[in-house]
């Protein structure tokens, strides 16, 4: 799984929050094996003194998940961002079993 982080309207890199992001999103690695890119997006809006974070997940090739916060701390909106990323990862998990399962009830046949 590939892990993109980026950083936008900052002039300062900060290189800790780059690091806790991918060390969060390392997390999505393990409890997610089929997510095969995450990018994560986080914005600095200096006026507002806010932060945003968004993460894109991709899980076979398709877009997963979207998931927007804001927040005026750096490591908190990117807890959020990740928590909501993975409340819909898990969302999608279930709803793909479900359909595996009818599936093969449908294919069984019954005398």
């Amino acid at each position: 799984m590939s892990i993109e982080v980026t950083m936008r309207h900052s002039d300062v890199r900060i290189e800790a929050l780059k690091e806790y992001a991918e060390k969060r999103m390392g997390i999505l690695k393990e409890k997610f094996p089929k997510v095969t890119k995450v990018s994560v997006v986080i914005d600095v809006d200096a006026k507002k003194h806010m932060y945003m974070a968004e993460v894109v997940a991709n899980r076979l090739g398709e877009t997963a998940v979207g998931a927007k916060e804001f927040s005026p701390s750096g490591k908190s909106v990117i807890d959020a961002a990740a928590a909501r990323a993975e409340r819909q990862l898990l969302k999608m998990r279930v709803k793909a079993r479900k359909g595996v399962v009818r599936r093969e009830r449908a294919a069984s046949v019954k005398n």
